[in-house]
């Protein structure tokens, strides 16, 4: 009979770990799964940030040396923070982070290669972040590039004019469509795209203000503001016709013109 007892208490000794370790295992599993669940986020809509130039393009130069590339690229990480803290829900993409890109050093394939991210992300938005020049270093302000049956972007672009204006930033010239100047990764994108100049380096008033830290703040939150007003960002294929138009119009590259007529979708 002591015999038999011994046994049983072996076999509960050995059996009793087991269930245990089985139980932290179940609760372990049980915790992550609702842990998972508490933290995962539905994403609403993919915005696409695409800061202008980059690596080997440095863009335009302000006369104190300023690149077009580091401005645009410091409002594009600005504003894809400024996103993620409105709307948690929106997944935001960048064509490049820093002044590294994983394109060859050619001006054609560079914009072709920003068109094909968009796309292989499936991206439901696209603003493109520029800073203009011109001969006259007087010239000043900022202005959106549009297509000019693509209604959304052009809600999203009086949104930023709105929202800049408001924040004391005045210099605003309106939104301009590309049928006057074509612009690739606005043309060759079914999706509402937007090619932002957030002002001119060649002014150096301007520019020393594009370079204050408190005013790109400024302008990526405008930006990132504008895209979450409204009726946006629901953009399903059933929200939009999109339709192709061929017009006249002088095709750029950046500052090399290559064609005088070209074919884009829109949305109407």
């Amino acid at each position: 009979m002591q015999k038999r007892k011994l046994k049983i208490s072996r076999l509960l000794l050995l059996i009793l770990p087991i269930v245990l370790v089985i139980g932290i295992g179940i609760y372990m599993g049980f915790s992550s799964n609702k842990k998972e669940e508490e933290t995962s986020v539905e994403t609403i809509a993919t915005i696409m940030i695409d800061a202008g130039h980059g690596g080997y393009d440095g863009g335009t130069v302000g006369e104190d040396g300023t690149c077009e590339k580091d401005l645009t690229l410091a409002i594009a990480l600005k504003m894809g923070k400024e996103l993620e803290k409105i709307n948690p829900e929106i997944k935001v993409l960048y064509t490049r982070t820093s002044d590294d890109i994983s394109w060859s050093e050619n001006e054609e394939d560079d914009l072709k290669e920003r068109v094909e991210l968009a796309k292989k992300e499936k991206a439901d938005y696209f603003i493109s972040i520029h800073i203009n020049s011109n001969e006259d270093s007087s010239v000043y302000g900022y202005y959106s590039n549009v297509r000019a049956n693509d209604s959304i972007s052009m809600e999203i672009a009086s949104k930023i004019s709105e929202n800049l204006f408001e924040s004391g930033w005045k210099e605003d010239l309106g939104t301009r469509t590309t049928e006057y100047e074509a612009l690739y990764v606005v043309d060759y994108l079914e999706i509402p795209s937007i090619l932002f100049e957030a002002g001119f380096i060649t002014n150096p008033e301007e520019c020393a203000r594009l370079n204050k830290e408190e005013n790109q703040d400024l302008i990526a939150h405008a930006l990132a503001k504008a895209l979450t007003q409204g009726s946006f960002p629901c953009i399903e294929p059933s929200c939009v016709k999109v339709v192709t138009i061929t017009h006249q119009a002088d095709c750029y590259i950046g500052r090399t013109h290559i064609a005088q007529f070209h074919e884009c979708l829109v949305l109407v």
